[in-house]
């Protein structure tokens, strides 16, 4: 959201100069071979080099800048279609090019080639002109120097890797690998459960069910972010998510778009070919095409919809992580994370391409990414032979690429003839070699066997304790530490072929190999290669030298990994969440007991034979009453700016329907964004169910969730809101009822009046504002029939509000309701304890966290009255924390004590109570597990639980 948010002010904004700009740097992409004419599946790329170089080197110059600028520096991409400079003339300047004939050529490339520049006003080095082709050393040129590659790692000879192929059979001779009729693991396709796309781990951190460490560092891609190439990446890699998917184009005629092809000729086979050609062509390192089994999708989408799987053909892509980069990094560097996000967006944008010219052909056809994909990869990638199962877990391990790599999908319905999985001897290979498991920071991969899991048999990793490292780790940005440590990580086609071949003919050498690459040192170090600066985002928005130790880890050589020593939790479909975007904490116990649960493919099949399906793993929230759903899709009906910084939100729910009932005082859950899930008072009348109200005070300065709802929550989006809640309802009163709003205090304020007018209680309000332009809720109060009944205090017009005046004819049996700044309500509820009313008849609601006392932690421990365990917490932690690092489910929402989601019964133990919700009475038996403590150092309190 706030990339597309970003997205559209960009699109607004008007073109900026660049005069101040004094240096450019410019990028080459060249051309290879063009298609022949007969070339089998060449047909859709005729003609199109100058489209391909341009798009490959748009993506590049685009991140570039993208990189400088949030790096402090201006930047500005310039591309073939939108350019403010000459790029030929750039590219003589830059040392590329030079003039010949009245031509621009580089050398070695001739004019085979397509630009982008990045003008910039950072300080570079400048590179000098070339002097003309006739001064240029004709031996590197043209000679032996240049053939033999005496200087460059690009020769005479490999300079084009389709001088001699067919762009179908792509650059690597995929043709040699031995093809069979099944994957080499498992999968009982009869039993494989759909579960949600909200089981994804990064949307499980997101939504607090594994935590707030996890959940901080998930909430707005925060893992990427702070890292600057990734995140240069990663804003584009949003973008593309508006291109993934639409309506094919209508075909001549009025039959259907297989049949209309298959008269002009076209068959699986033929679009078989022009699929992998094209995608070769673009810059896609590996295709695979397959059928896509119902089961390969995902139950429902992020929003909770049901999924009735539109396509039944899939087409596997893999990008290459790049191997030089991965050598001089230690896999959970500063680093790691932008070579991921790389992968992700070449496919985002190549897959992107391939579906869009499958639609435009009259099928249907969709790129599932990695921010927005409905599918299941890993089983589509076997099917289609692009890799096997390894023991990293859910990384599919190609024979060329090794677990180097990235993976998309496009699914559709244009008819394909399919590939053969493959086999190349992974299986035997993993079970002799545990060296991803050893090297494994957060101990994620098993030491062990092959386990079925959700009808899959794979050695099934820790997926929590692997997410909640990649997103937390402080010395570096993600994790892709096991890909490497992997000897299968290799370096090119021809460097490893001796391992390649051995590993995959000699099953038996698995062991040596494995041993061979540790000795050698593979998977250590490589400093020269490291180019990158370890920076990290801080607070103030800069990207600065991290402060943190870097994980610059070699080997574990020495380390003796035993599996029995191990402990792993996995969730499997009876353990999945429900669909929707609404927390669902994790319960690490039953996770560990569910690996332990875990049969083998033999044991499991040996059970179905007999009759027994116990061990067999459903969906437990397959027949979901949406009725009980804990959250309500809505739209938002309408958006009033009420001041300059409040707006009024209105919301209807998605099918028309009438809204939960209310009452005065209640709050509503607004899911803004995954990881900003913010509680709004209702400002509307309870008796009208069309709409729930809220009006929110855009915080420039607060954490986030109003500044974005105030860009991005315009009339028409589809969202998600909770069922009411309320922990501040009116009192039975036989007194008077004082209502005290201060700003955007008065907005519970209003729904109390509401319900009080319609009882026809006594009430009075006191609306205070600072200046007459901040009373929002003017022209709505004036329309109300109890208008006669609010006071306006506005400061700069010298009508203060006087509490002591205001509640000096008080009895005791009135009651007064205040929300506001902290110290509006402080001296409200003052006055009136000085007037006599008493503690229970005075209500407080803060719309934010007040100042706190400075509170010193200390380590306490938790008791579990049930069961007796013994929880320890840290001083760094909270009580919630640790229980849910000890396995159990807690509802943590705000973090902050005040919409008191996570309280918990006590059953002894003296509280040093930090919440903003629970009153004097409920404070006896209840704490809030999110801020409060112990009273006393090393103190224990007994929960009821």
């Amino acid at each position: 959201d706030q990339i597309m948010a970003d997205l559209k002010d960009s699109i607004a904004a008007p073109p900026r100069a660049i005069g101040h700009h004094k240096s450019v740097i410019t990028i080459i992409y060249e051309y290879h071979r063009d298609p022949r004419p007969d070339e089998p599946g060449a047909q859709w790329i005729q003609g199109a080099q100058a489209q391909r170089a341009c798009l490959l080197a748009a993506e590049n110059a685009i991140v570039i800048a993208n990189y400088m600028r949030l790096l402090g520096y201006d930047a500005k991409a310039h591309t073939q279609t939108s350019t403010d400079i000459c790029l030929d003339s750039a590219a003589v300047a830059s040392g590329l090019a030079v003039i010949e004939e009245n031509a621009v050529v580089i050398p070695y490339l001739g004019q085979r080639f397509g630009l982008a520049a990045i003008t910039t006003d950072m300080t570079v080095q400048h590179d000098r002109p070339l002097a003309p082709l006739a001064e240029q050393p004709r031996s590197e040129l043209s000679g032996w120097s240049w053939k033999l590659g005496r200087h460059a790692n690009k020769t005479a000879f490999n300079q084009d890797p389709y001088r001699n192929r067919d762009y179908r059979d792509s650059a690597m001779k995929l043709e040699r690998i031995k093809r069979v009729d099944k994957p080499t693991t498992f999968m009982d396709e009869d039993r494989i459960p759909r579960v949600p796309k909200r089981t994804d781990m990064f949307a499980r951190a997101q939504f607090g069910d594994m935590g707030k460490a996890n959940q901080d560092a998930a909430t707005g891609g925060y893992y990427a972010r702070k890292a600057a190439p990734s995140y240069a990446q990663r804003r584009a890699l949003g973008a593309f998510v508006l291109l993934q998917d639409g309506a094919p184009v209508s075909v001549p005629g009025a039959g259907d778009a297989a049949t209309w092809h298959a008269a002009e000729g076209r068959d699986a086979g033929w679009f078989a070919d022009a699929i992998k050609a094209t995608s070769y062509f673009l810059g896609v390192d590996a295709v695979g095409l397959s059928r896509c089994p119902d089961w390969a999708w995902y139950s429902h989408d992020a929003r909770g919809d049901e999924i009735d799987p539109p396509h039944d053909q899939s087409i596997g892509m893999v990008i290459d992580q790049g191997f030089e980069t991965m050598e001089g990094a230690s896999g959970d560097d500063w680093i790691s994370v932008a070579q991921s996000m790389r992968a992700y967006l070449r496919f985002s944008m190549l897959g992107g391409v391939i579906a869009r010219q499958i639609r435009n052909l009259g099928f249907e056809a969709k790129a599932h990414t990695v921010l927005d994909g409905d599918v299941l990869q890993p089983p589509l990638l076997l099917l289609g032979g692009l890799g096997e199962v390894s023991r990293i877990g859910e990384v599919i391990l190609h024979p060329l690429l090794g677990p180097r790599l990235k993976s998309g999908i496009v699914t559709t319905t244009m008819p394909l003839a399919h590939d053969k999985p493959i086999d190349f001897g992974l299986q035997n290979f993993c079970e002799s070699c545990q060296k991803c498991a050893r090297e494994c920071p957060s101990g994620a991969i098993t030491a062990g066997p092959k386990l079925m899991f959700n009808g899959y048999e794979i050695w099934k990793s820790d997926s929590q304790k692997c997410t909640s490292y990649r997103i937390t780790t402080k010395g570096g940005a993600m994790c892709g530490r096991c890909m490497k440590t992997c000897p299968w990580n290799l370096e090119g086609l021809f460097a490893d072929a001796p391992f390649r071949w051995a590993a995959t003919n000699i099953p038996a050498s698995a062991p040596l190999l494995a041993k061979l690459d540790d000795m050698a040192g593979r998977g250590g170090l490589n400093d020269i290669k490291k180019w990158w600066w370890d920076l990290e985002l801080a607070e103030d928005g800069a990207y600065r030298p991290t402060a943190h130790p870097v994980n610059r880890r070699g080997l574990s050589r020495d380390l003796k990994l035993r599996y029995e020593d191990q402990t792993m939790a996995v969730y499997p479909a009876p353990l999945a969440p429900h669909p929707y975007p609404y927390p669902y904490p994790m319960d690490r116990e039953a996770g560990i007991k569910a690996y332990q649960a875990l049969v083998t493919a033999a044991e499991y099949r040996r059970r179905i034979a007999a009759g027994d399906e116990q061990h067999v793993h459903l969906y437990g929230h397959a027949e979901i009453d949406p009725a009980n759903a804990p959250v309500i899709p809505a739209i938002v009906s309408k958006v009033e700016q009420l001041s300059d910084k409040i707006a009024k939100y209105e919301f209807s729910a998605l099918d028309g329907s009438p809204l939960p009932e209310w009452s005065a005082g209640a709050h509503i859950d607004v899911l803004i964004a995954p990881g900003m899930l913010r509680q709004y008072s209702m400002s509307g009348d309870p008796d009208d169910r069309s709409v729930y109200q809220v009006a929110v005070l855009r915080e420039d300065e607060g954490r986030g969730g109003s500044l974005l709802m105030h860009r991005i929550f315009t009339e028409g989006r589809r969202i998600f809101i909770s069922r009411p809640i309320n922990h501040f309802g009116l009192q039975p009163t036989a007194g008077k009822t004082f209502l005290m709003g201060g700003g955007i205090g008065i907005t519970p304020m209003i729904a109390f009046a509401h319900s009080l007018w319609q009882r026809q209680s006594d009430f009075v309000m006191h609306y205070s504002v600072s200046q007459k332009g901040d009373i929002a809720f003017l022209n709505d109060i004036n329309s109300f029939p109890w208008k006669d009944n609010v006071i306006f205090h506005v400061s700069a017009e010298g009508t203060r509000a006087d509490p002591a005046a205001i509640f000096m004819h008080a009895g005791p049996d009135d009651q007064v309701y205040t929300c506001g700044p902290d110290a509006y309500m402080d001296a409200i509820l003052g006055a009136a304890d000085a007037a006599g009313i008493s503690d229970g008849h005075l209500h407080r609601e803060y719309f934010s966290v007040p100042d706190a006392p400075e509170y010193e932690n200390h380590a306490f421990a938790l008791i579990l009255a049930k069961s007796g365990q013994r929880i320890d917490v840290s001083a760094e932690e909270t009580a919630a924390d640790a229980l849910v690092a000890a396995g159990y489910a807690v509802d943590v929402k705000c973090s902050d004590g005040l919409c008191g989601v996570c309280q918990c019964g006590v059953a002894s133990g003296e509280i040093e109570h930090r919440d903003f919700v629970l009153s004097q009475a409920q404070r006896e038996s209840t704490i809030i597990l999110c801020q409060s403590r112990a009273a006393q150092k090393d103190g224990v309190i007994e929960l009821e639980m």
